[in-house]
């Protein structure tokens, strides 16, 4: 495994559901003069905000998402922001914007819960919102992923510190780390999970020595395939494995199961798993900056509505 070293390069766009605009990942071009961060203070008067989590079965994973959407209204107490799932759980989308259409919004930024510009980011969710503004007639723009940000970036890092942290100290040239993405067909998937990667552990001191990424579905590798060659690799006495996810759920069930298997075929290597992001008030924070980002640059190009 190499390390992966990716420059960072932050900015900012967002794009209006129905309108083609600038491609998706975690390098960006510089934000516009005036862009608001998560310090909001002015938001336009009829502009909601919804907060599109991608759905979950597991009750906490479900609980997780609503506890980021409250720390997101506390962060913009005079605006109206509703929940919408995107599958397998209650409230959809639709009903999501119908309560913020009845709340007086004409203008709606939608703020997808999600790591990475792949299918749900560029297909299913603006497909979901456009149908949705359309019986409603509103305007939507929708926000980036939340990708890069440095406050996920920042997150990222501090839960890997802290997982090696609580365990017995190994020099960085012993260590391997394993990052663990979804996974996903979209063929850019790779490219934007090693940036981030590359940004996480950039700078970071107590980085390992040997990075690598891994992926639960689709992606190569697959996450088997990269635990077994961390574990390959001469002089490894400690395997660092980072689910990079927000939320509890089947994936991450999956991760943990597959290092569980690795505890059994490699008892002599030392395997630690890193925490999930969770809901944390970065991830929130982050969320924010998204959306205004968002708005911004959905007036920059002048954009009328789906």
């Amino acid at each position: 495994m190499t390390m992966i070293d990716v420059e960072e390069t932050p900015g900012a766009r967002g794009r209006l559901v129905g309108h083609d605009g600038p491609g998706e990942g975690c390098s960006r071009r510089p934000a516009a003069a005036g862009v608001p961060t998560a310090g909001v203070r002015e938001w336009p008067r009829q502009c909601g905000l919804v907060v599109v989590g991608h759905g979950t079965a597991d009750p906490l994973g479900a609980a997780e998402t609503a506890a980021v959407t409250a720390l997101v209204a506390s962060r913009l107490p005079s605006v109206p922001v509703e929940l919408g799932f995107l599958e397998v759980i209650e409230p959809a989308i639709g009903p999501a914007l119908a309560r913020l259409a009845a709340r007086g919004c004409r203008h709606i930024v939608a703020a997808p819960l999600l790591l990475l510009a792949a299918g749900h980011a560029r297909r299913d969710v603006p497909e979901s919102l456009a149908t949705a503004a359309r019986s409603l007639d509103l305007q939507v723009t929708q926000a980036e992923p939340l990708g890069c940000h440095p406050r996920i970036v920042a997150l990222s890092r501090h839960r890997r510190r802290a997982a090696m942290a609580a365990a017995i100290p190994v020099t960085p040239a012993a260590t391997a780390l394993v990052m663990v993405g979804r996974g996903a067909s979209d063929p850019t998937v790779v490219g934007q999970f090693e940036e981030v990667v590359g940004r996480s552990i950039a700078g970071d001191p107590a980085a390992p020595a040997h990075v690598g990424c891994g992926f639960v579905a689709v992606a190569r590798p697959r996450l088997d395939e990269a635990l077994a060659q961390a574990a390959g690799i001469a002089g490894v006495r400690r395997v660092v494995v980072q689910p990079h996810l927000l939320f509890r759920g089947h994936v991450e069930r999956e991760v943990h199961a597959a290092v569980d298997r690795m505890r059994r075929e490699a008892p002599d290597i030392e395997w630690v798993t890193v925490e999930r992001l969770g809901a944390a008030a970065d991830v929130a924070a982050a969320l924010v900056d998204r959306a205004a980002e968002a708005l911004v640059a959905g007036s920059a190009w002048g954009a009328n509505g789906v």
